[in-house]
């Protein structure tokens, strides 16, 4: 499972692309919840260093889910994974993901793989 999730091969379409940034969402938020609420518990401490740090460690691999996620969705629109680097940009980024999140994909096959929606 963790293979189909965590790989830039293929084409996602909008609809798995949108389920994919909510359930990362969703998981992220829920473990930092979590996390913070047993350190707090334990510590008694809501403003510690550690806390960060384990709000990092446990917000990574969620990001890089959705790093890979938005690869495999500009594949669908028959575009380089490189362009996802237009999220560093403020601004262009929210444009960017509209554009990701309502362009429809190419129809049939191109270079990145079969259409999402016929397979």
């Amino acid at each position: 499972m963790l293979e189909k999730i965590f790989t830039t091969k293929g084409r996602l379409n909008r609809l798995a692309y949108l389920k994919y940034m909510i359930g990362f969402s969703v998981v992220s938020f829920l473990i930092n919840f979590i996390v913070a609420f047993v350190f707090v518990a334990l510590t008694g401490n809501q403003e510690s260093t550690v806390l960060n740090i384990l709000s990092v460690i446990v917000t990574l691999p969620m990001t890089i889910g959705s790093i890979m996620a938005g690869i495999r969705r500009l594949h669908d629109l028959n575009r380089s994974g490189w362009f996802m680097l237009i999220v560093l940009i403020p601004i262009v980024d929210v444009i960017f993901g509209l554009y990701m999140l309502f362009r429809r994909g190419t129809e049939g096959s191109n270079k990145y793989g079969e259409d999402p929606l016929i397979i």
